[in-house]
Parts: C-alpha cells; sequence; structure tokens
C-alpha cells in the first residue's frame, strides 16, 4: 500500500466513525502535496465529502488577521508596541477594560488581559444556541457590547489569556487603517495572491452558496446545559445536531474564514517560508511566549510539542465546524485537517478536528507522505 492510499485508508476510519465529514490536506513549504476526504458533508442526503468541500476553519482565522496585522506593520502605517486607542475612536472602545491602553502586540500575542466575549453567558445562548437567529449577520462590532463593563482578566502583559475580542479589536483596526472592509484586505493580501480559489470570509463572500458543508455540532449534555437548541437546529443523530441555520458573521475576524483544507496548507507553506512576511516581522511572529501547557504564543500563531516533533499552527472550534493546522519544524510538513462538526461548550471528549491530531497517529501518517513525496 502506497503512503498515499495509507492515508485515505487512516481517515476513512475516521469518518463518518469520528466525525461527520472531513477533508485533509498535506504538502510542505512549496505547497500541496496529497488531499483526500471521507465521510459525509450532508448526512440526510449522504452526500460523501471530496477534497474541494468548503468548511469553516474557525479561528485558523486568526493566523490570517495576524499576518495583514503585521504586513501593515512593515509598511510604517502601524506600530507593534503602539496602543489601540492611537487608531480607533474612543466611543468603539468604550466599556472594554484594558482597550484603551492595550499594544497591537499584546493583541496578537493574548497577553492582553481582555475578556472574551465567547466565554460570556449570555453571547454563548445568542450566538450559538438558544437564542440564535437564524441567517443574523452580526455586525462586526457587535459582539462586544457583551463584555462592556466586564473586568479585566488581569493588567495587560500580566499572563496569557486566549481571547476571541483581541482579533474582533484587530479586525476594527485594519478596517480603520486600510479604509477598506477586512475581507477586501484578506483578499488582495492574501487570498488572491495566493491564488486561494475556496476561501473568505463568510459573511461577505458568498461562500455558502456552493460548496459549504452542512454543519453538525455535539449535542452532549455540557452544550445543552451552555447554550441550549435554537428553534432553527434539529437532531441528525444521536447526541447530534444539525446547525445548518447558524452563519459565521458572528466570529468574523476572531473565526469566520471559510476555506478548504488545500487552500489551507497553501497559506501556511507561504507563511512558513516566509513568502507573506518579510524577514523582520517574520521573526516577530515566532517571538515566543507562555500560553498554555505543553505550547508558545507568538504573534498569532501557537508552537506545540507532539509525539512527532515540535509544531507551529492554529486549531480552531466554532458552531458547526472544526479545524486544525500544523507544520512540522523538523521534516518541512504542513497538513491542514478541516471537519463540518464543532465540539465548543461541548466537553473535553468531543471528537473534533484538533482531538484527532491530538490523540490518534494523524502526525506520523502526514509525515510519510511528506518523506516519501520528496524522496
Amino acid at each position: 500500500m502506497t503512503s498515499h492510499s495509507h492515508l485515505q485508508a487512516f481517515i476513512d476510519r475516521l469518518a463518518p466513525a469520528r466525525v461527520p465529514g472531513l477533508a485533509l490536506a498535506v504538502g510542505d513549504s512549496r505547497g500541496v502535496m496529497w488531499e483526500g476526504a471521507a465521510g459525509y458533508v450532508d448526512l440526510e442526503q449522504n452526500m460523501p465529502a471530496h477534497p474541494g468541500c468548503t468548511f469553516g476553519v474557525g479561528s485558523i482565522t486568526k493566523v490570517f488577521v495576524a499576518v495583514v496585522t503585521l504586513q501593515l506593520v512593515e509598511e510604517g502605517r502601524i506600530g507593534l508596541d503602539h496602543t489601540l486607542a492611537q487608531y480607533l475612536p474612543v466611543p468603539m472602545l468604550k466599556g472594554i477594560a484594558n482597550a484603551a491602553t492595550v499594544t497591537l502586540r499584546q493583541l496578537l500575542s493574548h497577553y492582553s488581559g481582555i475578556a472574551s466575549w465567547e466565554d460570556d453567558a449570555r453571547w454563548i445562548r445568542d450566538g450559538r444556541g438558544e437564542h440564535m437567529t437564524p441567517g443574523k449577520r452580526w455586525s462586526h462590532s457587535e459582539p462586544l457590547d457583551y463584555i462592556r463593563g466586564v473586568g479585566a482578566v488581569f493588567e495587560a502583559g500580566e499572563g496569557f489569556h486566549y481571547s476571541n475580542t483581541n482579533y474582533t479589536l484587530l479586525g476594527l483596526l485594519i478596517e480603520a487603517v486600510t479604509s477598506q472592509p477586512l475581507e477586501h484586505v484578506l483578499k488582495q493580501r492574501i487570498i488572491s495572491p495566493l491564488k486561494m480559489t475556496s476561501t473568505g470570509l463568510e459573511d461577505a463572500e458568498g461562500l455558502t452558496a456552493s460548496g459549504i458543508s452542512r454543519r453538525y455540532h455535539w449535542a452532549s449534555e455540557c452544550f445543552l446545559k451552555a447554550a441550549g437548541v435554537a428553534p432553527s437546529c434539529r437532531y441528525a443523530g444521536p447526541g447530534l445536531l444539525d446547525v445548518s441555520s447558524s452563519q459565521l458573521s458572528v466570529e468574523w475576524a476572531a473565526g469566520g474564514i471559510v476555506s478548504s483544507a488545500s487552500d489551507i496548507v497553501t497559506f501556511m507553506a507561504a507563511l512558513k517560508s516566509g513568502r507573506l512576511l518579510g524577514p523582520m516581522m517574520q521573526r516577530q511572529l515566532f517571538a515566543w511566549l507562555p500560553a498554555q501547557p505543553g505550547r508558545q504564543m507568538g504573534l498569532g500563531i501557537f508552537r506545540a510539542s507532539t509525539p512527532y516533533g515540535p509544531v507551529i499552527g492554529h486549531g480552531g472550534n466554532v458552531l458547526g465546524f472544526s479545524a486544525t493546522t500544523w507544520w512540522f519544524e523538523e521534516t518541512d510538513c504542513v497538513l491542514a485537517l478541516l471537519t463540518n462538526v464543532g465540539s465548543m461548550h461541548s466537553g473535553p471528549d468531543a471528537w473534533s478536528a484538533s482531538r484527532i491530531f491530538e490523540s490518534t497517529t494523524l502526525g506520523m501518517e502526514a509525515q510519510e507522505v511528506c518523506r516519501l513525496g520528496r524522496a
């Protein structure tokens, strides 16, 4: 059995057994080497997944936003150690603890101490649960209202606290500095130059109309307690909700991009090889700080230890989707795994793209494809 057929057999064991559907792409710093899919993008219609399927990538969006921010720093239009208040109007920041004094570097590295709207009990029910409005397009700053008046987690710079709010604010910053919508900036600076044909912010690109998978979410006791079930959602199987009435505008700069696995490998390969940032900003990107156990945080990107060597990348998890993308430092191998099921608020035992990466031998299988592909 070739390494390619072996990898296909590997993912065939994961979907639909662990997740309804998935797409996987593997490559190196030159680009995509292999792509495959398994399971279904529509369980009711028995529609099989294919490698070009479009999925939400969740917080992998943050890597895109970080790259654009660093490009603007390179151009001298903003400063990493400038405060956010130098660029955004006071009313926009009103009531958000630390927002007036936080630096862009602290936002990028999640060292801002600013509370995350994603953790707010009201937002969880409004954005992902029983009060969700089907098809609602959230305004870009709307999630910030959930944390106005909420105290800071700690003073800016004192430690790591992962916060979606940081990237909502960076998205607003990019729009203010460029005088363009974020989706246009992403397209001009990353998506079009890299010929990523399946990638864009969902609320702006209209990518829901063709090619995007249906979305599912684990309806565990944890999820039902935290979020509840919107009337527009229905069960697709035991403990599994079809949440396809949802829309990713609520995530925007913190998690609103939809893409294909091969596009994400293309993006990560370009970032890895220095095609998106100059040498100085590339070094800043990898200025590692302590983060979660076993992980370090750069400027919008993580470094983690695995049994198969250190990796650099990011995961993503939203209502209806989960994703993970990493490159292996020691073997020049890049992978992207996208799935059509989310596990946010569903507990640590719920399957997701990140759990697959962390608890299976996917990393070893992917590196074998890269090794043989270059041989």
